[in-house]
């Protein structure tokens, strides 16, 4: 086999990998900008002052290998002046969403 050949089938054999390959070779899919952007999105619409941390998304496989769950911390710091004078008091509440992994990006689904 000439190495014209070899890289040919190199080649092809790479752009024919599946898509879950490609997307571990990049790191997790949750952790990936434009995901955390929806995500964080998609929590300010339900709870305008609401904040995503990107440092504590976690991820995990589903039975579909081209779909990751994902849960990410909202950090909410409600004001209660009866019960914490006049500090706002740091709350971290779980949020999970599905992410679809397709060849063009990701598909971000919220599960509440």
């Amino acid at each position: 086999m000439t190495r014209l050949t070899a890289v040919t089938m190199a080649i092809l054999v790479a752009a024919g990998s599946p898509v879950p390959v490609l997307a571990l070779e990049r790191g997790p899919v949750c952790r990936e900008p434009t995901v955390i952007e929806e995500m964080a999105r998609e929590v300010r619409a339900r709870s305008y002052y609401s904040v995503v941390d990107p440092t504590l998304v976690t991820e995990q496989p589903t039975a579909d290998p081209l779909v990751v769950r994902c849960q990410v911390c909202v950090q909410l710091a409600p004001f209660d002046t009866l019960r914490f004078a006049d500090h706002p008091i740091e709350q971290c509440l779980p949020h999970r969403f599905d992410v679809e992994i397709l060849r063009t990006g990701f598909v971000v689904h919220d599960l509440g």
